[in-house]
């Protein structure tokens, strides 16, 4: 028997090299071991391609033909149960050789785009027909693996290629259909246009849109267009009708299963699948076809049953004051995962079983439940149907909705689980949806360096190589949706973090660092440049306020431990899922919204940082901390979690804002919400307190010119502290890890402040200055300039510090102790301290002579 099969779980480029290999040797069986990807999957559904996965493999094989891949690892066991000695390895691939190939392979390798390309020249080469079908299907793997022709691994074979399978009835409409592309000046007008006459109404209970727009010219890529304004508007439904010169087309989309896009792109004489398709008529108005279209979708919509059909009831509930401890004891006793708040016969909150373990383990069982219930409810009516409680359940990332009747009183719950009861399949094929996942590859390529997304890709590779799951994480994928520059790259795997780092850094040539406790390691270039690698994990906290223990965990739950949805997002690296944005929280929702929202109820406790964190996050994008988030951070200042952290993890949170482009606003909002007084008890920030760090921020880049270096951590100090009395600033110092010399500084700078600004106003000699100050350190002088208003006493300090900075002495006291016959020492002080005055005031004195006269006046 002979066989071709890709590697596991193979995606458009894999699946078609197979195909177009047995084209060319008809002898051959195509063998899939895993699961199309899902944008493969639809495309054969829909065209109604043989499935290969079912193929009895009944005897060893004679030969065994490997596509897309040259390792025998990423082949499925019940095709490599049937290889022996004497079976015939053949590999075709074009990716790098990034691993030792098994010596029994024999590899064909090709510099080329996609290997779809190699056998779509041979099969033009031998003459061989393909249909319009297969052509798509080979364009389709062309287009996706060479990011539509603008990855540099494209070559001329890839073009050659396309232009046959053009030539040959390809279609581009389909290609538009499964890769996405970006939007020309042309479509995106009409995108505009179509987006201005959105019409939405209900058929039933189900919100359908429709989008119109007449052209008069031909403007391909309408399923692109169309793809764009239905997820740019978050519409559920949509169907585009546009009029092109003398042909209506329409395009529907729906993310609803009890809508059939087929069934009505059918009635118009075009086809699709049950959830995309396409139409086109001639010779009828725009009015016609929408007419006719609104008469005929109540036909093609499958009624679901509704949320009353489904939900548990009576339902068990909990009231507001009853302790943690006993909703804890009831869930252990029910099995239950969470349970509705009832106060005064109303719905006030929902508890999860998560939330009420997090307070258990932080020793809150006396607390009232209402201390921990989430107060933003999804709820829906008894009447609603089922598409939409599973749509609020995804959407918000919940596993339980309270149903409500009419007069708003609750009725029942429905879970997970009950809809699981429904249809297991269904719910699973939901999970997938666009709600959870996005190809981003496309922003990858625009918006990063070329050296840093093949270092992205070569990553992906290993993990292929070493079959683990591989995401970058944080905030590089954050900046990177805002289109901003971050390129620390934090990356996670799904396995052994510290050996797939071991790996990466022998295959890049890079150092490693590790850090087992974290079971995390970093990659350090020969340039400078640094990568973290870490395992997937969970994080718990033995009590508020401590690091973190560390367990091994799985994607979703190592960005449910980070501080905000926004910045708890992954991208996945691995070959064939490159570029694939993982968003379980609706984070991308909360980026686009501006919000800056916690994970979950306990997250302040967890971490009290967080508290700062969210601030700096907040004024850094010109976000807002959600309504929720701020309650919760409020809670947790009032409960004095923060008082608990160290210092120096404060300390870290604020240095950090410190780096920030505007860290005043920052500041001014950690007053604002009482943050500030929380972490510096005595400060009261006022409108004196505010300008005068406005004069500080204002006032660094003049004093870095100067001084070259300055901590502005102690210069913030300085103006925060004011007027402390000595044991509080003991306390504060020792916390805060400041040298003790700060109190004598900051003491002496308050006491010379006064005379020394009137001194300054009125541009007393600079030896005078000196002798109150003299040459002060760059906190000092960041804290004296703070005070200064007027830009003339500003510009009459500065000169101040240049003469002192760029004056210096000539002679030095042994020309006192030689030439004038001065043996004491603090006399011999007194007199080049004298001489070194005059020369502040006057840089062109003898310095000699000058010094003669110093001498004659203490005669």
């Amino acid at each position: 028997m002979k066989i071709v099969t890709p590697h596991r779980t193979p995606d458009f480029d894999g699946f078609a090299s197979a195909y177009a290999f047995k084209k060319i040797n008809p002898e051959f069986e195509i063998v899939v071991s895993g699961r199309f990807q899902q944008n493969l999957e639809e495309f054969l559904r829909l065209f109604e391609f043989k499935y290969f996965r079912d193929v009895e493999i009944n005897e060893n094989l004679k030969e065994l033909v490997l596509v897309d891949t040259a390792s025998l690892d990423r082949v499925g066991s019940k095709i490599l149960e049937k290889v022996t000695d004497d079976t015939k390895i053949v590999a075709y691939d074009h990716h790098p050789k990034l691993k030792l190939i098994d010596e029994k392979i024999e590899v064909n390798s090709f510099e080329i785009g996609a290997i779809t390309s190699y056998f779509v020249l041979k099969i033009k080469e031998n003459g061989i027909d393909i249909s319009p079908e297969e052509a798509t299907l080979f364009l389709i793997a062309i287009y996706e693996d060479t990011g539509n022709f603008l990855y540099d691994t494209t070559s001329a074979e890839d073009l050659e290629a396309a232009k046959f399978l053009l030539e040959n009835g390809a279609r581009l409409d389909w290609v538009q259909e499964f890769i996405s592309f970006e939007l020309n000046s042309e479509q995106k007008e009409l995108l505009h246009l179509l987006s201005e006459n959105v019409e939405t109404f209900n058929v039933y209970d189900y919100k359908i849109a429709i989008a119109k727009a007449e052209i008069e010219k031909f403007i391909g890529g309408l399923n692109v267009i169309t793809y764009k304004l239905w997820e740019f508007e978050d519409l559920e439904t949509l169907i585009v009708v546009v009029r092109m010169g003398k042909k209506v087309f329409l395009v529907g989309r729906t993310k609803n299963d009890d809508i059939s896009i087929k069934k009505i792109m059918q009635y118009f004489g075009g086809n699709g699948h049950e959830k995309a398709g396409s139409a086109t008529l001639q010779n009828v108005s725009l009015d016609e076809v929408i007419y006719k279209l609104k008469n005929v979708l109540p036909k093609f919509i499958n009624f679901s049953k509704r949320a009353k059909d489904i939900m548990t009831s009576p339902v068990r509930t909990v009231f507001t004051h009853e302790s943690i401890g006993k909703v804890y004891e009831m869930m252990n006793l029910t099995g239950h995962g969470g349970f509705p708040i009832i106060e005064g016969n109303k719905l006030v909150g929902i508890v999860t079983r998560k939330a009420v373990d997090k307070a258990m383990r932080h020793g809150f069982s006396d607390r009232p439940v209402k201390s921990i219930m989430t107060t933003s409810l999804v709820t829906v009516y008894e009447d609603d149907p089922v598409f939409k409680v599973k749509k609020l359940m995804l959407e918000n990332d919940v596993g339980r909705i309270p149903v409500l009747n009419k007069n708003n009183i609750l009725v029942g719950i429905i879970t997970r689980s009950d809809l699981l009861n429904l249809d297991e399949k269904e719910l699973k094929k939901g999970n997938e949806s666009t709600l959870k996942f996005e190809d981003v590859k496309h922003l990858m390529v625009e918006r990063i360096p070329s050296r840093i997304l093949n270092l992205l890709r070569l990553i992906g590779s290993y993990g292929e190589d070493k079959k683990m799951p591989v995401y970058v994480v944080g905030g590089f994928v954050r900046d990177l949706l805002l289109g901003l520059e971050n390129y620390d790259i934090d990356i996670v795997v799904e396995g052994n973090g510290l050996e797939f780092a071991k790996y990466a850094s022998k295959q890049l040539g890079a150092k490693m660092v590790e850090h087992e406790k974290f079971l995390t390691a970093s990659l350090f270039f020969k340039d400078g440049f640094r990568i973290d690698i870490a395992t997937a994990r969970t994080e718990y906290y033995e009590k508020p306020a401590d690091l973190p223990q560390v367990d091994i965990s799985t994607i979703k739950k190592d960005l449910y431990r980070r501080d905000f949805t926004i910045n708890a997002m992954a991208i996945k690296l691995n070959t064939k899922e490159f570029g694939l944005l993982y968003d379980f929280f609706d984070s991308r929702k909360d980026l686009k919204e501006g919000l800056i929202r916690v994970l979950h109820k306990l997250s302040f406790v967890e971490d009290p940082t967080r508290i700062i964190r969210a601030v700096r996050f907040e004024q850094r994008f010109g976000f807002k901390i959600e309504e929720e988030t701020l309650r919760i951070l409020n809670e947790t200042l009032n409960g004095g979690f923060l008082e608990k952290v160290s210092g120096q993890r404060i300390r870290q949170e604020l240095e950090k804002i410190l780096e920030e482009r505007e860290p005043l606003n920052a500041i001014k909002r950690l007053a604002q919400l009482k943050i500030l007084k929380h972490i510096f008890p005595k400060t009261y920030f006022t409108s004196v307190m505010e300008k005068k760090l406005e004069n500080l921020f204002n006032n660094l880049r003049i004093i870095k010119e100067l001084y070259k270096k300055i901590n502005v951590f102690y210069s913030l100090l300085r103006i925060l502290l004011e007027y402390y009395d000595i044991d509080t600033l003991k306390k504060v110092i020792k916390k805060y890890g400041i040298p003790k010399k700060f109190i004598d500084e900051i003491k002496a700078t308050e006491t010379r402040l006064p005379p020394l600004l009137n001194m300054i106003k009125y541009k007393i000699r600079f030896s005078d200055i000196y002798k109150v100050i003299g040459k002060p350190s760059a906190e000092t002088t960041a804290h004296i300039m703070s005070y200064i208003d007027d830009e003339d006493s500003k510009e009459y300090f500065v000169e101040y510090l240049k003469r002192v900075f760029s004056t210096k002495l000539s002679i030095s006291g042994n020309y006192l102790k030689e030439k004038m016959n001065v043996k004491n020492s603090v006399e011999i002080g007194k007199f080049m301290n004298e001489l070194y005055c005059r020369k502040l005031d006057n840089p062109s004195i003898n310095e000699e002579e000058e010094l003669k006269k110093i001498l004659e006046d203490e005669t």
